[in-house]
């Protein structure tokens, strides 16, 4: 049975190739870039994979992509296939939530994209068939601690104080998330080798993306770069401080200046730490951990 695949974008000749050169391997259905078409084509069509053919793509046609990739039900995820050059690709990454499964050049011959999408969709299936072995221990464990959990309420209800909360409930299995707000990538990256062995990693790369982030997910840290176009620093600060749901999120500011007054400034603001590129890994460290325990 042919592998299905959803294809998308506005690189008009590669979609041709999938349609006319890849149709013996691929059962292909195109949509538009329009978040809703998107949706629908993907209920209807049920694609082993997602393909997004870029050429010179608009902000808007990336967040719409980015937005349905994201929106997507866990259990339903397909692997999510970008072929771009390097500009188109590099102008996805700077974007919140623009990551791919896998790459592949856009000058890739068919025989090529043939072998890496085939390749790609069997390691997901794989992958898949591989968590649901999983499951039935996980899930055993999970019973286990509701039953312990259980005892332990009935004694708090016959007026027994010395209950004990199963240890797993207390201590959590999620690890902290940073959100790193800058305008350069090269801080994104540098940045995240120094911190992802320890911690889970998010970029925007302006204010208004990191706000955005935050209205559907939680950030227990935030890097915040001082001078960036549009919103620098301080105006993201202040936004996060009036906004309840943001105003507990702690704040190390990162920049290079060197400015007294501006310092000052900031400083008046409350930031939770202030420290100045070239960012030192173990001072950034050792901050961190001041905070975050």
């Amino acid at each position: 049975m042919k592998k299905k695949l959803l294809i998308m974008g506005n690189n008009k000749r590669l979609i041709t190739d999938f349609f006319m050169q890849l149709d013996f391997y691929f059962d292909c259905a195109s949509t538009s870039l329009i978040t809703a078409d998107l949706r629908i084509h993907y209920q209807f069509f049920r694609p082993d994979a997602i393909v997004y053919c870029m050429h010179v793509e608009s902000r808007d046609n990336i967040n719409s992509v980015i937005q349905f990739v994201d929106g997507a039900p866990k259990e339903d995820k397909v692997p999510f296939i970008v072929v771009a050059d390097g500009a188109d690709y590099e102008f996805l990454c700077k974007m919140p939530g623009g990551r791919a499964d896998f790459r592949i050049g856009a000058n890739a011959s068919v025989s090529e994209l043939q072998s890496e999408i085939n390749n790609v969709i069997v390691r997901h299936k794989c992958n898949k068939a591989d968590q649901k072995v999983q499951v039935a221990p996980k899930l055993e464990n999970a019973l286990d601690t509701l039953s312990q959990l259980d005892e332990e309420l009935k004694k708090l209800e016959s007026g027994d104080a010395n209950i004990k909360i199963p240890a797993n409930l207390l201590s959590g299995t999620g690890r902290k998330r940073i959100l790193v707000v800058d305008d350069s990538t090269i801080i994104h990256k540098a940045i995240k080798s120094h911190l992802e062995k320890d911690y889970d990693i998010s970029t925007a790369i302006s204010g208004a993306a990191a706000l955005r982030f935050l209205k559907t997910k939680e950030a227990n840290l935030i890097l915040l770069d001082y001078e960036m176009p549009e919103m620098n620093g301080a105006e993201v600060l202040k936004a996060l401080r009036e906004n309840p749901l943001t105003a507990s999120i702690p704040v190390i500011f990162l920049t290079g200046v060197n400015d007294t007054a501006k310092i000052q400034k900031v400083l008046r603001l409350k930031p939770d730490g202030y420290l100045l590129k070239p960012i030192d890994k173990d001072v950034l460290l050792s901050k961190i951990k001041e905070i975050l325990g």
